[in-house]
């Protein structure tokens, strides 16, 4: 091939890379499984599991300040409720950058990073795909099988979602907002059905037809068991009977 149309092939092949790339970048599909979410407590919020600093970290380098209570099935560039900003690694060091903060990092393996000047650290959460659970597990009320301070009985509506291992889950109640009026939004109703975890989402597909979606993770770097005592729903923490 001549000198000057081999050049010609190869800075076409360059320019349609490079475009390609930057489609990429405004792309509205949701992001792969290769994301990784960081998470930590903020200062001063040791065991308050309600005060969390969250980094969803894209391949590309963008990253996400917010987790998105939804859940990830739909998450893309052009999520809402947080910032965007990017992070960069330079061997051990990092930079977490938006318009709004800068959080100089050092990693201390392959899952947990210490944060300048703050005494919490960071830490990747580990995979949940297929996950099955097997037990209770109560919104935001710690302790609650053994403090004797659980105000619902067995037939109330109530905070609390069972699983079982072969997939079912019966959800008496646990995104309720007013338990004397359970049924007061149908989206939020008891109700019962199959779930799936995957992609940090929890799946719930109920019998009358609704399919709802929550971020499910477990807290720090602990993975997610049968029998793991806590787990985080739509962010919020769920504790095991």
């Amino acid at each position: 091939m001549n000198k000057y149309l081999l050049m010609l092939a190869i800075a076409i092949a360059s320019f349609s890379c490079s475009k390609a790339d930057e489609s990429d970048m405004d792309s509205d599909e949701p992001a792969d499984a290769g994301f990784e979410i960081w998470m930590g407590q903020k200062t001063g919020s040791t065991g308050n599991w309600s005060n969390l600093r969250w980094m969803v970290v894209l391949p590309d380098g963008r990253f996400f300040n917010q987790l998105p209570t939804e859940g990830f099935l739909n998450f893309n560039a052009n999520q809402t409720g947080g910032t965007w900003g990017t992070f960069t690694m330079n061997g051990i060091n990092g930079v977490f950058t938006n318009p709004y903060e800068t959080l100089n990092v050092k990693k201390i393996s392959a899952a947990e990073m210490e944060i300048a000047g703050y005494a919490n650290h960071l830490y990747k959460l580990a995979s949940v795909d297929g996950v099955k659970l097997s037990g209770k597990y109560v919104n935001g009320i710690p302790g609650w099988s053994t403090s004797g301070s659980y105000p619902y009985s067995g037939n109330d509506a109530q905070p609390m979602i069972e699983f079982t291992a072969d997939g079912g889950f019966v959800d008496k109640g646990a995104f309720v907002l007013n338990f004397t009026m359970p049924y007061q939004y149908p989206e939020r109703a008891p109700g019962k059905g199959l779930y799936e975890i995957k992609n940090f989402t929890l799946t719930l597909n109920y019998e009358d037809g609704r399919k709802v979606t929550k971020a499910f993770s477990g807290v720090l770097n602990n993975k997610v068991t049968v029998t793991t005592e806590l787990v985080l729903v739509g962010g919020n923490p769920f504790y095991s009977k």
